[in-house]
């Protein structure tokens, strides 16, 4: 019986480009937005109804979402994919630091929240692709450490350090923005898939 080919070194980019988009891309300014939502209120004059209906929001589109993120990873693979989300997201995200009113922050969430949804199932697919099967638990518990990881940053420093630091809010989530495209650079450069000779099954 012959051996399977030994999984690729390579896997553990994957996973940590991965884990980075989890936290950089959804988790770090999902979480940073409850924190700050009282500078915000006090700057765009919103009720508490309003702060809710934004903090919640950003769900609804990311449910319409899942579905079709899946096929469309299946579809074009999860590297195309992460990379276009890592423009989406960065760029939506900081957008909401230019945010004027109610309507416009609403607006801008919700897209995020669209984009965000389909950051874990990429992820998730692009391990599928990269790791063996006896891995794939692990390689799964790393991404959602990479998601916990960056609620907790984003929940630690946002409204502590960073808003002072930056001079507010705004600059806040144009921060996180910034580097959620970032990652789209070292995205580009990865290989789309192992070789047959380095994938394991």
């Amino acid at each position: 019986m012959a051996r399977e080919p030994a999984p690729s070194p390579y896997r553990w980019l994957i996973l940590t480009l991965a884990t980075l988009t989890n936290a950089v891309v959804v988790a770090a300014p999902s979480m940073a937005l409850s924190v700050l939502f009282d500078e915000i209120q006090t700057d765009l004059n919103l009720t508490l109804v309003e702060v809710g209906f934004i903090w919640s929001i950003a769900a609804l589109p990311g449910i319409l979402v899942s579905l079709l993120g899946g096929a469309l990873g299946d579809r074009f693979g999860p590297k195309r994919l992460l990379i276009l989300i890592s423009v989406l997201g960065g760029g939506l995200g900081a957008l909401r630091g230019f945010a004027f009113d109610f309507l416009s922050l609403v607006v801008m969430n919700s897209l995020l929240g669209a984009v965000a949804m389909l950051v874990p199932l990429s992820g998730f697919k692009a391990c599928g692709m990269w790791f063996p099967r006896k891995q794939l638990g692990l390689a799964n518990g790393v991404l959602s450490m990479g998601m916990a990881g960056g609620f907790l940053i984003g929940s630690l420093i946002s409204a502590t350090w960073l808003s002072p630091w930056l001079g507010g809010w705004r600059n806040v989530l144009i921060l996180y923005g910034v580097l959620g495209l970032i990652l789209a650079v070292p995205w580009w450069f990865t290989r789309a898939a192992p070789s047959a000779t380095s994938a394991a099954s």
